[in-house]
């Protein structure tokens, strides 16, 4: 019977040896600028600069530059900065069939090493889809019940896909990649606890640097348990609490999951738990010309499990903010839209935010999809209106166009790049399958002298 451990590794070493379909080069372009941008709006956070500067202290080879900066120091030190700029505005896509978010792990982690190794656009995209296949079809054995514990997935899940990716592009044997996993698997961490603080974006940060760690350790001659995975004191039993055994015709090469489970790309900067419901909160002011002010109470109605960890009726600063359904629907309700400069200490602490969170109720409703939502609004005269969403826009379901992604793009690297180098970075990153080599993306990034 094939092990979890085995199947992976099989499908880490078997990737190249099958064509991928040109579909899914092309959303992987589309994640990976994604995740560039919203790190380049993430660069000047309080965990990106903090991050940043310690890597920089302890700066040695120049491998992989710092995104928007010419700053080139380690491959690892550099995935650690980068991933943490990728995921300090919770800005960055994520995925439901995994519970995690992919690209601001992988996309740092693999640029990274790919850049150190002189390596092509198109291994780099390559690497990506596969990390993004091993997260998915770990996520899915991982399910929500783990979710529901104090394990942030993308922190557990991440680390293994880095990993996957960085074999990958440094063509390890069968033998190593499974030693790499088991390294992986061992640097494997989180808790849920961190959300709300600069801990929560370092968990990607760190998955992105262990992930590259794991797979050059192994390279070098690092041994790991043959079945790190598996059963009893294994991978799935300390995080799930049960081994998982799978079928034995299981084929975790298809279908292939950028494009069947596909990603969820954020219109707004926060938890994508909640982003159905400022949807549904956008559209009722638009539709019915709701006034704040007369507003007499909010419903939000969201499946139990995103209530345990967006229930924050006292939010204060920005950080927390982003998963409070309380002040983000307010948000919504006030302006029509939930921007990047909603959340400063300031936006959070307005007197509107404030009294209108006061009127926000949560009720769980294990009737509704795991993203779905209803939102009623009643207002002080009387009149109620609702609503209703199966899941967030920019959902696989509910997709953003290519122009929309191409805005929200600009619209993030502009304040780094200003908007002429942004709107061309945002063109030319869409051609990284033709790049020679993997420093092209650095510098389509770099600040103009």
């Amino acid at each position: 019977m094939t092990t979890v451990t085995e199947q992976t590794a099989a499908l880490i070493c078997e990737f190249g040896t099958r064509p991928l379909p040109e579909e899914a080069i092309y959303h992987s372009k589309l994640a990976v600028r994604d995740c560039l941008g919203v790190a380049l709006a993430g660069f000047d956070e309080p965990v990106a600069k903090i991050v940043r500067a310690t890597a920089l202290e302890t700066a040695g080879t120049p491998q992989a530059t710092i995104w928007g900066t010419t700053h080139r120091i380690p491959a690892l030190d550099a995935a650690l900065a980068n991933g943490a700029a990728a995921h300090a505005l919770d800005y960055d896509d994520h995925s439901r069939a995994m519970l995690s978010h992919p690209s601001a792990v992988l996309a740092p982690a693999l640029i990274a090493l790919a850049e150190s190794r002189g390596l092509s656009g198109r291994k780099l995209l390559e690497a990506y889809i596969l990390g993004f296949q091993v997260m998915t079809q770990l996520g899915r054995l991982f399910g929500p019940e783990a979710y529901e514990k104090s394990w942030h997935p993308t922190a557990i899940m991440g680390v293994m896909g880095s990993c996957a990716g960085a074999a990958y592009l440094l063509g390890l044997d069968n033998g190593s990649t499974m030693h790499a996993i088991g390294i992986a698997a061992s640097e494997a961490s989180s808790v849920k606890k961190n959300f709300g603080s600069m801990t929560k974006p370092l968990h990607i940060a760190s998955a992105a640097r262990k992930g590259i760690w794991a797979a050059q350790l192994a390279a070098n001659g690092l041994t790991a348990g043959p079945h790190a995975l598996d059963g009893r004191f294994g991978f799935f039993e300390n995080f799930h609490g049960r081994s998982p055994v799978l079928a034995p015709d299981a084929d975790w090469s298809t279908p292939l999951e950028i494009l069947a489970a596909g990603v969820v790309y954020k219109q707004y900067p926060c938890c994508g738990g909640l982003h159905a419901l400022l949807d549904n909160a956008i559209t009722l002011r638009e539709r019915h010309g709701i006034d704040p002010a007369a507003i007499e109470d909010v419903e939000c109605r969201v499946h139990p499990s995103r209530v345990l960890y967006l229930d924050r009726p006292n939010a204060t600063e920005g950080l927390d903010a982003k998963f409070s359904i309380q002040y983000c629907v307010a948000a919504a309700l006030l302006e029509g839209r939930v921007r990047l400069n909603d959340f400063t200490a300031e936006s959070v602490a307005r007197p509107a935010a404030r009294a209108l969170m006061k009127r926000v109720r949560i009720v769980g409703d294990g009737s509704l999809a795991a993203f779905g939502s209803v939102t009623t609004v009643c207002m002080k005269d009387g009149r109620r209106f609702t609503d209703a969403s199966p899941a967030p826009k920019g959902a696989p379901e509910l997709p953003l166009t290519e122009d929309d992604l191409r805005r929200k793009f600009v619209d993030c690297a502009t304040a780094m790049l200003g908007a002429q180098r942004a709107t061309e970075a945002g063109t030319a990153l869409m051609d990284i399958d033709r790049f020679d080599r993997a420093s092209e993306i650095a510098a389509a990034l770099a600040p103009r002298p």
